[in-house]
């Protein structure tokens, strides 16, 4: 895929960069200086298609906050888009990512636990897996969840990020008085 910069405050408006990798907020693309690499939003940018994948990713862009571990091709996208339009029976307006877990065992087969929430009213658990590197071979099993059961499992994935903010805060204040107690220390051994 490539990208056309149409913003007319940036200085490389009307100039086109091949994408590097995209996510749900963002485009990398790559750039011919010394960074090498620049990322735009998707405000600042026409998205240009070379193939049916990126067709798909700049019509669904919203599977992007879904994210894709190093071995797991895009196509996956289009096979969970499928089978997700297949189980709800309408089409795929709005996707809401509460969780997403990934691992991957020694013998490079992955899997990816995902609670979404589909159009805003179709509460989804998928249990999706592959080989490492092998497209399309994918299992994907979606399981609709009763509304509170969802919520509960919301209500636990918010818990579970806040106290990991929590944690992070607290080595990040560490990280601070450290730095300010090296700072005023005059002596170097």
């Amino acid at each position: 895929m490539k990208v056309k910069i149409i913003n007319y405050d940036l200085e490389e408006r009307g100039n086109i960069f091949k994408v590097r990798r995209m996510n749900f907020d963002k485009i990398i693309v790559n750039y011919p200086n010394e960074i090498g690499i620049k990322s735009f939003s998707f405000q600042d940018v026409e998205c240009i298609s070379e193939n049916e994948i990126d067709e798909f990713l700049i019509n669904n862009g919203q599977f992007l906050k879904i994210k894709l571990k190093r071995g797991i091709s895009v196509i996956f996208y289009n096979a969970l888009y499928t089978s997700i339009k297949i189980e709800i029976k309408e089409e795929i307006k709005n996707l809401s990512v509460i969780k997403d877990k990934y691992k991957i065992n020694k013998s490079g087969i992955w899997e990816k636990e995902i609670l979404l929430i589909v159009n805003n009213k179709f509460p989804l658990e998928v249990l999706a897996s592959g080989k490492n590197f092998r497209r399309g071979e994918y299992n994907i099993i979606i399981n609709k969840l009763e509304k509170d059961n969802c919520l509960e499992l919301w209500r636990e994935e918010m818990k579970s990020i806040e106290r990991d903010i929590q944690a992070k805060t607290l080595i990040l204040s560490g990280f601070k008085e450290d730095m300010k107690k090296f700072k005023n220390n005059n002596k170097i051994s």
